[in-house]
């Protein structure tokens, strides 16, 4: 047993009281071990104390006895949140069961994010809530991100692997960092505490290294986009292009020699084992939504059927037969959970960056404030870029993506009522005390 156990126990459950008592505070606390993950940053007896589980239990329980919100709120991007959720329950109940796979077990871990989502939208109702979810999120993420950036820069180490959950390879890791990315350069904006914007410029600078040591080429791309977006949002600047056009020079001479030809094998993939295995990972998906359009094989059912429908049945030197994940989310959702599915999981995504585009040029039509141009430039960077990343993993089910969702729908409906409380009221002429009102023309002439 050790310190870092007793301490991360000993905080967790002083904690979960307040769960009760504050279901928002709840919230807050299941998404600080949502992504930061202090459990798993234990080796004995506090790893498999599963605290979010309690957490959650505390925080809807505590919803139905003190709190007079809503639970949720529903809108069009959630809408279509339920239909994918629905699409799922189907696929799930008439796909044949594996026994070696505990998609059941699964089912109800993902039960949990889309509840919580449906929570956030409801919870989430006023600005001081939206930016502590936010700062919840970029600081957890974050944490991370310090962490492996001075590990890739002290030791030059490779980071193969994150730190559970989400994030338990190093290509999820990669996602959730690119995802942070945007958070980390506008609440930096949104503070005014010096210290603070500090650490972000240095915790977004170690998050880049982070992504590159994990040697993930996705999600090396993925970075790449998420800085031309930012870049992009600053059109009165030509300093962030300066510094895009240094890096470009400058990274291939700072970087180690494996992960320059890492990354060069992105010129030619079909050349590369690694890469050209996805290609055919794809086509055999596609064969899994020819035969089946409707349902999809069933949740969590990519693995167990890949055998049915490779036709080339490649041996390993081992003499086991090679299986392969989806490595595309799109491809996941289709061959999984069948054609409504995926049109539901689009729609989800179109509609919240729909959503985040009209709020943002309502506010700049009505001069509105600005940080709620620069949350729905955040919160739509996010998204795209788990769009864009999610063509190179199978991420169908990636808690951060929900989120993103939750927030584009709670801050159109905080920024409709920022604008109406901005709107000077319309001043009514009162009469003046003790002066005679004007005798109608008609009376007078009689």
């Amino acid at each position: 047993m050790s310190y870092r156990d007793v301490i991360v126990a000993v905080t967790v459950f002083a904690l979960l009281p307040r769960a009760f008592m504050r279901p928002f505070f709840g919230l807050l606390l299941f998404t600080w071990m949502a992504y930061m993950r202090p459990q798993d940053l234990c080796w004995g007896f506090a790893k498999g104390i599963r605290y979010s589980l309690y957490c959650a239990i505390l925080m809807y329980l505590g919803w139905f006895l003190n709190e007079r919100r809503k639970f949720t709120r529903f809108s069009i991007p959630t809408g279509w949140m339920l239909s994918l959720f629905i699409c799922l329950t189907i696929s799930l109940t008439l796909a044949h069961k594996d026994p070696h796979d505990d998609q059941v077990a699964k089912y109800f871990d993902l039960m949990k994010v889309f509840l919580v989502t449906f929570f956030t939208v409801g919870m989430v109702d006023n600005q001081d809530r939206l930016k502590k979810l936010a700062w919840t999120i970029a600081l957890s993420l974050g944490f991370f991100g310090v962490k492996y950036g001075l590990h890739g820069v002290l030791r030059g180490g490779r980071i193969l692997q994150g730190p559970g959950g989400m994030m338990l390879d190093n290509n999820d890791l990669c996602l959730g960092m690119a995802m942070n990315l945007p958070f980390l350069f506008f609440l930096r904006r949104m503070t005014e505490k010096r210290w603070l914007k500090r650490f972000m410029v240095i915790a977004f600078g170690l998050t880049c290294v982070a992504i590159v040591c994990t040697l993930s080429r996705g999600g090396f791309l993925t970075m790449g986009l998420v800085c031309l977006l930012i870049f992009n949002k600053l059109k009165k600047s030509i300093l962030p292009w300066v510094f895009v056009g240094a890096t470009v020079f400058v990274a291939p001479l700072l970087l180690p020699d494996d992960v320059v030809e890492r990354l060069d094998t992105l010129k030619e993939p079909t050349e590369d084992g690694s890469a050209a295995g996805r290609l055919y990972a794809w086509q055999v998906g596609l064969k899994m939504v020819a035969a089946n359009p409707f349902f999809g094989v069933g949740y969590e059912g990519f693995v167990s059927n890949f055998r049915r429908f490779d036709p080339k049945q490649v041996r390993r030197k081992d003499g086991v037969m090679s299986v392969r994940v989806a490595h595309n989310t799109y491809i996941q959702v289709w061959a999984e959970l069948g054609t409504p599915a995926l049109i539901s999981f689009l729609a989800m995504l179109g509609s919240a960056l729909w959503w985040l585009r009209c709020t943002r040029n309502d506010v700049k039509r009505r001069g509105g404030p600005q940080w709620i141009i620069d949350f729905a430039n955040m919160v739509e960077i996010g998204l795209v870029s788990f769009m864009f990343g999610a063509n190179f993993l199978n991420r169908a089910h990636f808690d951060l993506m929900y989120h993103l969702v939750a927030m584009a729908v709670v801050l159109r409906w905080i920024a409709r009522d920022e604008m109406a409380r901005s709107v000077p009221p319309i001043e009514v002429a009162r009469p003046v005390f003790g002066a005679r009102p004007p005798i109608p023309a008609l009376v007078a002439s009689a």
